[in-house]
């Protein structure tokens, strides 16, 4: 009977001996590591939160990845809105002279600076075409095309839809303008100029005439119209990259928070693993020590 009872507590001693290097060996991975384990089971029942947590991590990335380009792509039209602006301004100013000749030289500086302007492209696609990127939505290269063209509406190709992003769960926000939109004006005052230039009562060469005079002065409320037209734009365009960026600031504190989240469930307490790791050495030892006596082997040479 003796025999059998220290046979028994001979194995129970190998087991507590067994689960003591258990125990050595995660505390080690979780010093080596800093994690409380290398699979969602090592976080026990909180790995269905843990796993909720990871997703909705790569999906605040992502949100945040795509206002970004979406605030870059706002910033590179609120700079093309800017030299569409400055064009019209160009243009006021030149019907403000006598001088029919500077006037038409404005003119064509003016409508190649608003040319180049609706034509601007942000990675390769072009920012005012809509969701249709790849084509400029601008076709009149010149002030002759412009002038052959039935309406001054015509010479946009944009489509009718603009880009939408999606920048969170539940918010899907539409940008960009269209140039269409924001041009056609512009360009129809630029026409009937070019049209009235080459018409009866032009050229504009030299002094005005008052037939050219009283075009002049009429044309000009339709040019500051346009110019109107081109800053509600620029305004509109300023509370979007507003909205963007409180967005992106959103998504980077709700990345923050998930770090958090996460850091919470699978980082692990270094001192309180390090204290585990000298509580199972000890157990170790113990158990090695116990087993020895009730097995009359030395195990301790080997578990050094």
């Amino acid at each position: 009977m003796t025999r059998i009872a220290t046979s028994a507590a001979a194995q129970s001693a190998l087991a507590d001996l067994m689960r003591a290097q258990r125990s050595v060996y995660e505390a080690q991975q979780q010093i080596a590591t800093g994690k409380v384990g290398d699979n969602l089971r090592g976080v026990g029942h909180r790995a269905e939160t843990l796993s909720a947590a990871y997703g909705a991590q790569l999906r605040a990335g992502a949100y945040e990845e795509a206002a970004k380009r979406t605030a870059n792509r706002l910033e590179v039209t609120d700079a093309a809105l800017g030299l569409l602006s400055e064009s019209a301004t160009e243009l006021r100013l030149a019907m403000t002279t006598t001088d029919g000749t500077y006037i038409m030289d404005q003119v064509r500086e003016a409508f190649d600076s608003a040319r180049n302007a609706l034509s601007t492209q942000y990675a390769g696609a072009y920012i005012f075409g809509g969701t249709r990127a790849d084509a400029d939505p601008m076709t009149a290269n010149s002030l002759a095309d412009l002038v052959a063209a039935p309406a001054a509406g015509d010479v946009f190709q944009n489509s009718a839809r603009k880009n939408t992003v999606k920048l969170d769960d539940n918010l899907t926000v539409e940008t960009g303008v269209l140039a269409s939109d924001v041009g056609t004006e512009l360009m129809a005052s630029f026409k009937r100029i070019a049209e009235f230039d080459a018409g009866v009562d032009g050229p504009f060469n030299g002094p005005l005439t008052a037939n050219q005079q009283a075009f002049i002065q009429a044309e000009m409320q339709n040019i500051l119209s346009a110019f109107d037209r081109i800053n509600d734009y620029v305004g509109a365009n300023g509370a979007m990259q507003n909205r963007v960026e409180g967005l992106v600031t959103s998504q980077q504190n709700k990345a923050d928070y998930l770090d958090r989240l996460i850091g919470s469930i699978e980082d692990v307490d270094m001192a309180e693993a390090a204290t585990r790791f000298q509580q199972a050495q000890t157990a170790v030892d113990v158990s090695a020590r116990t087993f020895a006596t009730l097995s009359q082997v030395s195990l301790l040479p080997f578990l050094r």
